[in-house]
């Protein structure tokens, strides 16, 4: 049986910091669940990289164990917080910060050494014959998702206003006159709004990547943000997504901001 949690960890992501093997405790096997961070294709003992930063629960390790053909990226935690609380721990923000943090540094981790498709936040299993079983009825739609993925990383790209546009000055002897002198003006001036600016952008982004994400509505949380989305981009196209960046940096230099954040595990590419 595994629980996962619908929750995304941007917001926790961390430089990864290596802590010594001989800090991390060894695995329990009593009272135990296993904590899923991501899967990745099937690798010989001897080529498996080794991660040394703490696990889920702060304290044991990460290891990578076989799983019906692939790889599974797990620490064994205890089955009473992990599972059975799990709801519960999930509404303790002190524990849910702390949690997210160390999921995503093991994420980041095992993703700069081997391909991963990483886990949501608080998937876990109760065996290893339940996680060996689920990705067995999976294993079509990974393989066909590492196909996807594969040397590609994830990028976010939000674009923000920054200063508000400059209304024409319209004379006018009426409400209609006016809108009708406005409606020539913004025919005349050639420039298209902003959203027309901002679909130029997006597609020209998705030109470069191999598949996009929107993010749904742009909330009002972030001040002046006006667009986001997450793209998968080949890292063989890293200078031509720069050179877009930076074309539309230039060209809304003093009225937008584009942020770009990345690269990450593709979390918005994998099921």
């Amino acid at each position: 049986m595994a629980t996962g949690v619908n929750k995304k960890t941007r917001s926790a992501r961390a430089q990864v910091v290596a802590l010594p093997v001989n800090k991390i405790k060894p695995s329990r096997v009593n009272d135990e669940a296993l904590y899923l961070y991501g899967v990745s294709p099937l690798m010989p003992l001897t080529a498996r990289p080794k991660i040394t930063v703490p696990g889920i629960d702060g304290e044991h390790r990460v290891e990578a164990i076989p799983c019906a053909g692939l790889l599974c990226w797990i620490t064994r935690v205890n089955a009473h917080e992990f599972a059975a609380e799990l709801n519960r721990k999930m509404e303790e923000l002190e524990w849910l910060a702390e949690s997210s943090v160390r999921h995503q540094r093991v994420v980041s981790a095992i993703s700069a050494k081997t391909a991963l498709l990483p886990t949501r936040f608080g998937t876990v299993f109760l065996s290893e014959n339940s996680l060996a079983s689920d990705i067995d009825a999976r294993k079509k739609n990974l393989f066909a998702a590492f196909k996807r993925v594969a040397d590609a990383d994830e990028w976010g790209v939000k674009v923000f206003l920054t200063a508000a546009p400059k209304a024409a000055v319209v004379d006018a002897k009426s409400g209609r006159d006016y809108l009708e002198k406005k409606a020539k003006a913004i025919a005349a001036s050639g420039k298209p709004s902003p959203d027309v600016e901002i679909e130029k952008f997006s597609t020209e982004l998705q030109k470069v990547a191999s598949d996009s994400a929107q993010l749904g509505k742009v909330s009002s949380g972030q001040q002046g943000l006006q667009w986001q989305a997450s793209f998968l981009l080949p890292r063989s196209r890293r200078k031509q997504w720069d050179t877009v960046l930076k074309k539309y940096a230039e060209r809304w230099a003093g009225s937008r901001r584009i942020e770009s954040s990345g690269p990450w595990p593709p979390y918005s590419f994998v099921e």
